[in-house]
């Protein structure tokens, strides 16, 4: 047996149950009508009604404002202007990683041999460990 024949049935059974005179069965009949039509359909307004507050809610929100990036350093190394070249060596990045005390990019092996001979972060100059660098794997 399914769930809605199940349902019928406890429906059915409720109503075979109503005592009284015709007008009151027919009241408690409306009654239960109503509450059967207002509980089928609460889970449907439920999520309707969280989908609905959810959008306004996205709507309404401010829009994501980021800090801006540190600012290199005079003395730091300096960001060449192809994003995709790595300020250490000048080539092309190779496993591309950033060091979070800046957010700055660099290969893996020119900034770890950095930040373990001078401990701090070639651009910003800020003191840096071999913990703070990451691996990026989606290069963009």
């Amino acid at each position: 047996m399914d769930a809605s024949s199940r349902i019928s049935k406890i429906r059915s059974s409720e109503r075979e149950r109503l005592r009284g005179p015709q007008w009151i069965k027919t009241l408690q009949g409306a009654l239960l009508s109503c509450t059967y039509t207002v509980l089928d359909y609460a889970q449907t307004g439920l999520i309707a009604a969280v989908f609905f507050f959810k959008s306004a809610e996205e709507r309404m929100s401010a829009p994501t404002v980021y800090p801006p990036p540190p600012k290199v350093a005079k003395e730091g190394v300096q960001l060449p202007p192809d994003r995709t070249i790595c300020p250490l060596c000048l080539q092309k990045r190779v496993n591309p990683s950033v060091i979070t005390v800046s957010g700055f990019v660099f290969c893996y092996a020119c900034i770890f041999k950095f930040v373990t001979q001078y401990k701090r972060c070639p651009a910003t100059t800020m003191p840096a460990t071999v913990d703070q660098i990451r691996r990026l794997f989606h290069d963009v």
